[in-house]
């Protein structure tokens, strides 16, 4: 049976990721000199791959980590917007503490109840994941039989892959953490049968160029824990949006 292989890379680090403001589609930041050299250190594991395309949401950090997942050579690098970032709206470049004093309580939602959220002027968690997985399984589709990677962003990744692996949004932020150029593996063949061979990869970091703690936007984790662990997201399953018709 035909099957498609797709490395899903998370950009790297930007100067609002690092002092935990929200970046999101309507903040097109750069990567920050420490995302330059996190995304340089892809062109090692992905040199070796073979790949026929490259997709990209169309933000400038992904755009610069999808050329390095190119290393240099002749492959195209195709923009996806449907993998774009969640718009953060009027949160766009806030940190957790302005949120909080101009619209109180929101900030919990997004931490506990991403569900309920609807940030000003921008949108819910739900309207992402649709048109994400929209994109993705478009591009799955269009590119049967070949070996592909899509450069995305940590929130679209984690909502695609909740809706693959049936993991409510609510539960969006419990999911092992898609760390800065980190690689997600997915194995997917035409009856939409699909299998996740490795979750998160990010061993071509050295350690300097790690995070220390698990960061997500406004918020800083010294001792989280995953409740959809590796256990629960490796392996076989069928999602019939991959189906070929």
């Amino acid at each position: 049976m035909e099957k498609t292989t797709v490395y899903i890379v998370r950009h790297g680090e930007t100067f609002f990721n690092a002092v935990h403001r929200f970046i999101g589609c309507g903040t097109d930041h750069p990567l920050c000199d420490r995302g330059k050299a996190q995304a340089a250190t892809l062109r090692g594991p992905m040199s070796k791959i073979p790949l026929d395309r490259i997709y990209s949401s169309p933000c400038r950090r992904t755009l610069m980590t999808a050329e390095e997942v190119r290393a240099g050579r002749d492959i195209e690098i195709i923009e996806a917007p449907g993998v774009r970032e969640i718009y953060c709206g009027q949160w766009e470049g806030k940190n957790r503490d302005e949120i909080e004093s101009l619209w109180p309580g929101t900030v919990d939602l997004w931490h506990y109840e991403p569900d309920k959220l609807r940030m000003p002027d921008g949108e819910s968690f739900t309207e992402v994941r649709d048109r994400a997985v929209a994109e993705f399984c478009r591009i799955v589709k269009k590119e049967a039989g070949n070996r592909i990677a899509v450069v995305s962003h940590m929130l679209t990744i984690q909502l695609i892959m909740g809706e693959l692996l049936r993991i409510p949004i609510r539960d969006v932020w419990n999911m092992v953490r898609l760390e800065n150029t980190s690689i997600t593996t997915m194995e997917i063949y035409g009856n939409g049968d699909f299998e996740v061979t490795d979750w998160a990869r990010d061993d071509h970091l050295p350690e300097e160029l790690r995070n220390t703690q698990v960061k997500i936007a406004g918020f800083v984790s010294k001792d989280f824990t995953a409740k959809y662990d590796l256990s629960s997201v490796l392996g076989k399953r069928h999602y019939d949006g991959f189906a070929l018709e």
